[in-house]
């Protein structure tokens, strides 16, 4: 009985010293993510667009994995903008709006390195112009909304070019009443309707109180949080007070998602995406990537006709404001990576039997854009084109691009608008399509000191003491450690072992350090 506790006793002190390394580690790098929810900076309900970004809002925006941590302002007319940027143009000022949704809000990285930022400054550099660019982007706003804001608050800004951002991997089932409610579970925003071939607006202006139910949603509804779960205590105090904690939860999801969602339900952590997913039947695939069907129903058909008469309208609006217009269409990761198409699949294999185009999507929407008469750039061949080479294009985990995805959709875009004459003033002028590469972090150069400083005891060492003797002498430590581990099985000290590896770990690396001209500084370091 009392090797019995003694053996529990030190497996709660291995993991008592395991969790406490860890956290330390977490903080100390800043790996994990506040304590405190990452900003709100949206209005809802909106009378015009259902929803909007809220004036006058400013915080920190970061994602739950905090692949990124950046600052937003949204400035007093409701645009994550330049509060300087005022609906009066001046006279020397060329002036560009690019609508679209969360790609352009760009809430993943510095205002100052979106894509409709960067654009403006290469068309500065390259014109010698003045260039004032709005970010006219709110997340989740499909074209129509696009089109609705233009019309009732764009056209203000007297734009001399309009970018219209395209996802193809939301907006034909965002521009959808019967898919967009179907999949939100319930109508947040006005929608067209075509009639005769003519476009029609319902629910407008927008007020949620005045919208029909949805009677068939297209997932099983859960709750954010089970208030009777049994260890929801428990779960909100490691949230609150362990780094460690909030580094581990949003990887838990992402490795394994049906654990995750047992642990919701225990109230280790909140329910989530993955819990969604739990309570769904085996076959069920979220409606979005019904898109990825080779040949559309007839549901997916009708979206795809009212998204083409929408860009036909914003044609006609944009021209009849005196503004030129182009068009791009935006990337999806699963588009671009094998590995989070494969990840997708292994999610929800009721795909595996489908007949797919990843493409698809994308030639409709050029094709609609064409007919509109918007010119149109297609983003995907240049990204995949470039997928492979470091750093990513798209966060691994939100799925929008990272600051070198919006540099390449710059850089990409400035040349669209040359080679097209969208903007007559870039002439002859390119850019070159390359990702820049980012820079090591203080903690990332920190490490790499630390184990150039270990490298360069072990060869002070070497040279100092002769190869030979110190290959003789290496090979007399490691077979001393070695019986000593020989010996502890043989003992079936299995439960010390871990600790006499650690310490013998450690020990190794005082050694080096003590026989290196360097040595007093690691010492200090350790």
């Amino acid at each position: 009985m009392r090797k019995i506790l003694s053996a529990a006793l030190l497996m709660l002190f291995y993991l008592a010293l395991v969790l406490g390394i860890a956290e330390i580690g977490t903080r100390v790098t800043r790996a994990a993510p506040p304590v405190e929810a990452s900003g709100w900076f949206w209005k809802v309900p909106d009378a015009t667009t259902g929803w909007a970004l809220q004036p006058n809002t400013s915080g920190r925006s970061y994602n739950p994995l905090y692949e990124y941590d950046v600052s937003v302002a949204i400035n007093s007319r409701g645009l994550r903008a330049y509060e300087f940027i005022d609906y009066a143009k001046p006279d020397d000022v060329y002036r560009v709006i690019v609508l679209g949704d969360s790609f352009v809000e760009a809430m993943q990285v510095e205002l100052q390195d979106s894509f409709p930022q960067q654009l403006g400054s290469q068309i500065a550099a390259a014109t010698g112009q003045r260039v004032e660019v709005l970010n006219a982007g709110v997340g989740g706003w499909g074209n129509d909304q696009q089109l609705l804001w233009l019309k009732e608050e764009g056209y203000k800004y007297s734009p001399d070019l309009i970018v219209l951002a395209v996802y193809p991997r939301n907006d034909f089932m965002n521009n959808s009443e019967l898919l967009e409610s179907t999949n939100q579970g319930r109508i947040l925003k006005p929608f067209y309707h075509l009639e005769n071939g003519e476009l029609r607006l319902n629910y407008f202006p927008f007020n949620p109180d005045e919208v029909p139910e949805v009677t068939q949603p297209e997932a099983v509804i859960i709750p954010d949080t089970i208030e009777d779960a049994p260890l929801v205590g428990v779960g909100e105090w490691l949230h609150n007070h362990s780094a460690f904690y909030r580094y581990v939860d949003p990887r838990i999801r992402i490795a394994s998602p049906r654990f995750a969602a047992w642990l919701g339900r225990i109230g280790l952590i909140e329910p989530g995406q993955e819990s969604k997913v739990a309570a769904q039947p085996r076959d069920y695939v979220p409606l979005a990537y019904n898109l990825y069907h080779r040949q559309l129903d007839a549901d997916w058909q009708a979206a795809v006709d009212v998204t083409t008469a929408i860009f036909a309208e914003f044609q006609r609006t944009a021209v009849g404001m005196g503004a030129d217009t182009g068009a791009i269409l935006i990337t999806a990761p699963e588009q671009v990576y094998a590995d989070d198409w494969s990840h997708i699949l292994d999610q929800f294999s009721a795909m595996r039997a489908w007949d797919l185009d990843m493409d698809g999507a994308h030639r409709l929407a050029v094709e609609a854009l064409n007919r509109a008469d918007v010119p149109v750039l297609d983003l995907l061949p240049i990204f995949r084109n470039l997928a492979q080479r470091s750093p990513r294009l798209h966060l691994e985990d939100d799925g929008h691009w990272t600051v070198a995805g919006h540099d390449l959709a710059a850089r990409a875009t400035f040349n669209f608008l040359a080679e097209q004459g969208i903007v007559p003033a870039l002439g002859d002028a390119r850019l070159a399509l390359t990702i820049p590469v980012e820079g090591r972090s203080w903690w990332e150069w920190f490490v790499l000191a630390i184990l150039l400083l270990l490298v360069g005891s072990l060869i002070w060492d070497m040279i100092k003491t002769g190869p030979l003797r110190w290959l003789r002498k290496a090979g007399a430590g490691v077979g001393t450690a070695g019986e000593l581990i020989g010996y502890m099985a043989y003992r079936r000290q299995y439960v010390l072992l871990p600790l006499v590896i650690i310490l013998l770990m450690f020990a190794g690396i005082l050694i080096l350090a003590q026989a290196s001209v360097v040595g007093p500084f690691i010492y200090t370091l350790i």
